[in-house]
């Protein structure tokens, strides 16, 4: 790691870094959702090599949950 010089340190609002963060969350599920209907297309096109996940494994994959 390395050490910020005080040119390289900016400061942001907590309300905009609050939105920033849900904004990536949001995008974050977005992604998911498109990954698990890609898959879903995939296995449709190939019946019987269907995979089924449990909660914790698609919280985990979406990047959710605690």
């Amino acid at each position: 790691m390395t050490a910020h010089h005080h040119d390289e340190v900016i400061t942001i609002p907590r309300d905009e870094y609050e939105a920033l963060r849900a904004e990536v969350r949001r995008l974050r599920r977005e992604l998911g959702r498109q990954q698990a209907m890609r898959a879903t297309m995939d296995n449709a096109a190939h019946p019987g090599e269907m995979r089924t996940f449990t909660r914790d494994e698609l919280a985990a994959e979406w990047g959710i949950g605690g």
